[in-house]
């Protein structure tokens, strides 16, 4: 976490100008300490990822040298020569660290593409050459060290309990050592990662000749990491990366807020409303909102969705740096240059992302022109052009212009799927239910937004930057409810704007509360926001956590406990009311220091969660990977070349039955090699022109080549000198892979291949390099 900023000058006769060193004049005195609550955080992430997750303790020194050296070093050397220094060293490197990200990406696709991935060691040796060149000509910048404040230790014991959340909840199953048990999606994500790790431009590696279109640069970045430390991609995924990112979100959370407010406390409340924070839900039975729950999905949703994670602190800096530039007097084109590259950052990290920010855009551009604010309708309209241009190009780079199934649906196919959740197993929603499952998301959307709410209108409506930051909740509230995709994926225009209004609840309070509010005068709002958390549980624990019996009496029951909460809720503010009369505190402040207790009424159980649990036992082996699976593809891996390609009659997870699961990566994700046909999931349908349709942007469908499928089948069923030499002439394919769970004919490939190079387990490896070349 940042720290509050303090500078302490040099004694005028403690050195001369010229006898100051370099870093006497970049470093001029201050307390190193204020670095110290980061650095303990960084530590103990380190720690649980050795003791619980299964990481190495040379992994763990590597890729945290990698992260100095290659992240944070020289983002913080482009932020601080692009953007003002800000309020101390510590927000500089947090920010700087993310930006890191930014840059990592573009370098290292260059090189790969190249084939000089070698060259990635000078790039952090070519930044400090031409920092110090720059240094000596025009002199260092002075850095604000800063001491560590209260604020800065409560900011990071919030990302402490974030640390203890990916502890108990995702590494507690030993996920590193568990591979033969992943998480269903960790071999699709490890097999991109292992195709950009080898390959440039990507393919969807476990369909050999079809193009990567997808929010790839997590990617890019899992790939940039392994080269450059040698470490396997799923210690990276699963122990490493994905852990960084979940700090880096809390963090810049905490130092945008700082940074935009030049206050601590600010900070603080933006990492605690984005890390445990959530929508009220007044239900004990809903999937609407669970405050608990929500939190704790914050840190899995991160794991399960490395892209998601990539995002979240991509989106900070995006943040201030679009609020800055609307703030200056002066237009500066360095900034201008930085926000659009991380603008295309954020568009090739997550797909749902920049619409929402052009949306931001959009809301501030109209009420500064209603507002005839001239100089902030140029600066807004020159952003807005720049994303919407970047939003385009990002379609075709990345997404091959496709939507992949996301559709506009005005009858409610959201709200279906959300009812569905909620009733008991079995049940059918009724068709009156949509109406009140609405209501009850719009009114818990609307009631974490009051504080927000106040501020704008006591006159924030009037500046642009806080439009700008409300508009991508307000976006991706309203995707939510009028767009369908076939997994749900619209939850997260929603989800990935939280950063943006957890960011703008901290600007709102701080322009409600003076700037001078000590820690006395603040304890009374403390006592509302305890009051307005209360009033939530209380609702919870009153209405009760049993569903509804049946569909018949699902609207009523809902209705019913919506309007015992509110009435609850509505009681903590008149008491918070008369409270505020008699000690002659402003109204409005106090409301909002009540709803933002509100907001924050499952911390609580966030902590105990961290501290308690869940945790979970040692993964169990599933049938997404046989015995000796991974060992068979690693074997490819060790005794082959990058261009290399793999045959394999595994197209299923599970039994082969017709309408099989084809989510089957892993032999692609271990072996690091290309398969000609392995599963055929998460395909764009556009992509090998197909309609997108939901059956063909499904798990379940049917494969669009039959002539391929069958040849490669064909050599493993039916081994003959023509079927093989199908295989190896026609489509180029120099291993089979054969897992005996599925139909294969293992004496004939030994009378036309000779005995397998490898044999464990349910797998057998043949190589079609008959000539003994390998």
């Amino acid at each position: 976490m940042t720290a509050d900023p303090a500078t302490v000058g040099v004694a005028p006769d403690a050195k001369s100008s010229s006898d100051r060193t370099l870093s006497d004049r970049v470093f001029p005195g201050g307390s190193w300490s204020g670095l110290l609550p980061g650095t303990l955080v960084v530590g103990a992430m380190l720690v649980l990822a050795i003791r619980v997750a299964g990481v190495e303790l040379g992994d763990a020194l590597r890729f945290t040298a990698y992260v100095l050296v290659f992240l944070t070093f020289p983002g913080t050397v482009v932020w601080r020569a692009v953007a003002k220094p800000g309020p101390g060293l510590g927000n500089d490197l947090v920010l700087g660290t993310i930006l890191g990200l930014v840059l990592e990406a573009p370098l290292y696709v260059l090189l790969r593409l190249l084939d000089l991935t070698p060259l990635i060691y000078a790039y952090p040796v070519a930044v400090l050459v031409g920092f110090i060149v720059v240094t000596r000509r025009r002199g260092a910048r002075p850095v604000v060290i800063g001491r560590a404040s209260l604020w800065s230790w409560a900011g990071a014991a919030v990302a402490c309990v974030q640390a203890l959340l990916a502890a108990r909840g995702v590494w507690s199953v030993r996920p590193i050592e568990a591979v033969r048990a992943p998480y269903v999606d960790d071999p699709f994500h490890l097999a991109i990662a292992g195709d950009l790790l080898h390959h440039f431009p990507a393919q969807m590696p476990w369909v050999e000749g079809t193009p990567l279109f997808y929010h790839w640069l997590v990617y890019a970045h899992l790939a940039s990491a392994a080269t450059v430390t040698d470490i396997e991609l799923v210690v990276l995924l699963r122990g490493l990366s994905i852990a960084l990112l979940v700090l880096l979100t809390v963090g810049g959370a905490y130092a945008a807020a700082f940074r935009l407010t030049g206050r601590a406390w600010p900070g603080f409340v933006a990492a605690l409303v984005l890390a445990m924070g959530a929508a009220p839900d007044f239900f004990g039975w809903t999937s609407l909102v669970g405050p608990a729950q929500l939190a704790f999905d914050s840190v899995t949703r991160a794991f399960y969705s490395p892209t998601h994670a990539l995002v979240m602190p991509l989106q900070m800096v995006l943040m201030v740096l679009i609020v800055e530039m609307i703030r200056r007097e002066r237009w500066q084109w360095r900034s201008w240059v930085l926000t659009v590259a991380v603008m295309a950052a954020v568009a090739g990290a997550k797909s749902s992302a920049l619409p929402t920010i052009v949306a931001g855009l959009l809301l501030a551009l109209v009420v500064s022109a209603v507002l005839r604010q001239t100089r902030a309708v140029r600066t807004l309209g020159a952003l807005l052009g720049s994303a919407v241009v970047v939003f385009l190009v990002a379609q075709q780079v990345f997404y091959g212009g496709g939507t992949r199934a996301t559709t506009i649906d005005l009858n409610g196919s959201t709200v279906q799927r959300l009812g569905l959740l909620m009733l008991p197993e079995g049940e059918t929603l009724p068709g009156a239910a949509a109406v009140p499952i609405w209501i009850c998301f719009t009114v818990g959307l609307v009631l974490a937004v009051v504080p927000v709410v106040i501020a704008l209108v006591r006159g924030g409506w009037r500046r642009p930057e806080l439009v700008f930051l409300v508009g991508p909740w307000a976006a991706g509230a309203g995707a939510l409810m009028v767009l369908s995709h076939p997994a749900l994926s619209q939850a997260y225009f929603l989800l990935g704007a939280s950063g943006f209004i957890a960011v703008a609840t901290a600007i709102a309070l701080a322009e409600l509360f003076p700037g001078d509010l000590s820690w006395r005068e603040g304890v009374p709002y403390v006592g509302c926001a305890v009051l307005g958390g209360l009033a939530l549980v209380a609702a919870r624990l009153l209405v009760g956590d049993d569903m509804p019996a049946d569909g018949s009496v699902f609207t009523s029951t809902l209705l019913t406990q919506l309007v015992i909460g509110l009435l609850l809720l509505g009681a903590a503010a008149a008491v918070a009311l008369v409270y505020a009369k008699r000690a002659a505190l402003p109204a409005l402040p106090v409301v909002a220091a009540l709803m933002t207790g509100v907001l924050l009424a499952g911390a609580p159980q966030t902590v105990a969660l961290a501290v308690a649990g869940p945790s979970g036992d040692r993964a169990p082996v599933t049938d997404i990977i046989g015995p000796g699976g991974v060992a068979a593809a690693r074997f490819v891996r060790g005794h082959s070349q990058p261009d290399e390609l793999i045959a394999t009659n595994a197209h299923c997870i599970g039994l082969p039955v017709p309408d099989c699961d084809r989510r089957n990566f892993w032999i692609a994700a271990y072996a690091e090699r290309r398969v000609l046909v392995e599963g055929w999931a998460y395909i764009d349908p556009l992509v090998v022109g197909q309609p997108s349709t939901d059956l063909n942007n499904s798990a379940y469908l049917p494969f669009w080549d039959p002539e391929l499928l069958g040849a490669n089948d064909a050599a493993i069923t039916d081994p003959s000198p023509a079927t093989i030499a199908t295989l190896r002439d026609d489509h180029g394919v120099d291993w089979i892979v054969v897992d005996r769970r599925y139909r294969a004919d293992l004496p004939g490939l030994r009378r036309q291949l000779g005995q397998p190079r490898f044999k464990r387990g349910l797998y057998s490896v043949f190589d079609l390099d008959t000539s003994g070349g390998r």
